[in-house]
């Protein structure tokens, strides 16, 4: 460390402010300042006049970022979970289609999660308590995410592991999570068994299908800092349990403008049933000024690898199906009128339909699948300990002086 010594004179052209400026910083322990030997005058540590300016241009950077950051914009955080490059997607440095081809979902999860099987043993399931009891029959006629909703509360509240700051424990409690959300997607008793499995088991889908299901769920487990994911962070930095940071994600979720775009997808799917001209069709919802949900995706220039996985592998499952002939003449009359290519909400609602799924199965899917994504954040945000709590850059009127 330097010992330099800067006139007021100096120490404030260097800042850009003013002598009484200067007073302040150093009234508030930014600065510090000694007398000079003969002199009236102060003198001002060169070194902290370096460091002070060096935070106040970081913080004006950092204001003409956010501008522009949370959406789709530079990263506002660091992650180690997942990485979109070059138009593909991996998982801790594994590439997502890949494991979409074998990998049930629990494998993903110890891969994001950074552990072994053990928390997974069948043991490890969640109690059911009166309180989650009263609520699942409660839930029992409601959508899918809206039961989860219900029932998560409930579970917490019993849960008294959950709230132990112990990575293990926290790893624990996200398998009893994970497992008591595919009960309430399925309108079964909890199970320790695959969620794949579970969901082929309760929609009556024959086994050489289910392994359409099992990817959907890897292809959906993480996606960067995406709406549900980011409020999942924000809630786990708080110091919240994994089931306030959960109950956050699927809130987002939920959104028509993330997870519920599966259900205009599915409409638009409905619409055009009827279309004798596919072409015509879009392209009067172009003129009109309609989006066209399901198409196109801003990280995936070039088309969603996740879509594209998918319908390689509805391909290899289920080439002659009539719904899978339909959603490709809808992807090229998509890609024709648009010029956007199919994303991975069209190709879940794709394999709702072939599969003759439950109605909203496409974001039921997505949901269990993004659980283990949440619960990722929320290990690797609680690993940090810092809150998340941006600066808002204050657009209304000003005080009256």
């Amino acid at each position: 460390m330097s010992r330099e010594w800067l006139s007021s004179a100096e120490a404030s052209r260097r800042l850009g402010v003013s002598s009484s400026t200067l007073y302040a910083y150093v009234s508030r322990g930014l600065l510090r300042s000694e007398g000079a030997t003969g002199q009236r005058e102060k003198r001002y540590s060169a070194d902290d006049v370096a460091r002070l300016k060096r935070r106040r241009d970081v913080g004006r950077k950092a204001e003409s970022i956010a501008a522009n950051a949370l959406d789709f914009g530079t990263p506002v955080l660091e992650s180690s979970l997942t990485l979109i490059e070059n138009g593909r997607l991996y998982y801790r440095g594994w590439d997502a289609a890949q494991l979409a081809q074998g990998s049930p979902l629990e494998r993903v999860a110890q891969l994001l999660w950074q552990c072994d099987e053990r928390p997974f043993d069948p043991k490890n399931l969640p109690s059911m308590s009166t309180a989650l009891r009263q609520a699942w029959l409660a839930a029992a006629t409601l959508a899918p995410v809206d039961r989860c909703l219900l029932l998560l509360p409930a579970a917490a509240r019993w849960d008294h592991p959950s709230w132990v700051e112990d990575r293990n424990a926290m790893i624990e409690t996200g398998v009893r999570i994970l497992r008591l959300l595919t009960a309430a997607v399925t309108g079964e008793p909890v199970s320790p068994l695959p969620v794949h499995e579970q969901l082929a088991t309760a929609w009556h889908v024959p086994a050489e299908r289910a392994p359409l299901i099992r990817a959907a769920l890897v292809l959906s487990a993480d996606h960067e800092f995406n709406a549900s994911a980011f409020a999942a962070r924000v809630v786990a930095s708080t110091g919240a349990n994994l089931h306030g940071s959960t109950i956050a994600g699927l809130a987002a979720i939920n959104g028509p403008r993330h997870g519920g775009l599966t259900r205009r997808v599915s409409t638009l799917f409905d619409e055009l049933q009827e279309a004798a001209d596919l072409d015509g069709a879009l392209a009067k919802r172009l003129k009109d000024g309609l989006d066209l949900p399901g198409f196109g995706h801003a990280l995936y220039p070039d088309g969603d690898i996740r879509a594209a996985t998918l319908f390689s592998m509805l391909h290899e499952i289920v080439p002659d199906a009539p719904q899978l002939a339909f959603a490709e003449e809808i992807a090229r009359a998509g890609e024709r009128v648009f010029d956007r290519r199919p994303n991975v909400d069209f190709a879940t609602v794709t394999i709702e339909r072939i599969l003759g799924l439950p109605r909203d199965s496409a974001l039921a899917m997505f949901l269990l699948g993004r659980t283990v994504g949440w619960i990722a954040h929320a290990l690797e945000q609680s690993a940090h300990s810092g809150l998340i709590r941006p600066r808002a850059r204050y657009t209304g009127p000003r005080p009256a002086v």
